[in-house]
């Protein structure tokens, strides 16, 4: 069984990782001419959405959290 010092190093680890996937994807979008299209916008929120039922994760968080992403990501590609 993991120790809570161990628990709380491997969420850091991955909340790290996580955000560096924001920023490569975010990269990523900048790099498509035009952005991403609003198809492509909805394609990537089904994405989410099939992922996290999936998972077992809360629909609706988790859609949110792919809106707000989307945005970001939108954002560099301006």
């Amino acid at each position: 069984m993991m120790m809570t010092d161990d628990i709380l190093a491997t969420l850091e680890k991955i909340d790290q990782q996580i955000v560096r996937l924001i920023a490569d994807r975010r990269d990523l979008v900048a790099q498509v001419p035009g952005g991403l299209s609003n198809d492509q916008e909805v394609e990537a929120m089904s994405l989410w959405i099939d992922e996290a039922v999936e998972r077992e994760l809360p629909e609706d968080p988790m859609e949110k959290m792919g809106k707000l992403i989307s945005q970001v990501c939108r954002k560099r590609g301006e």
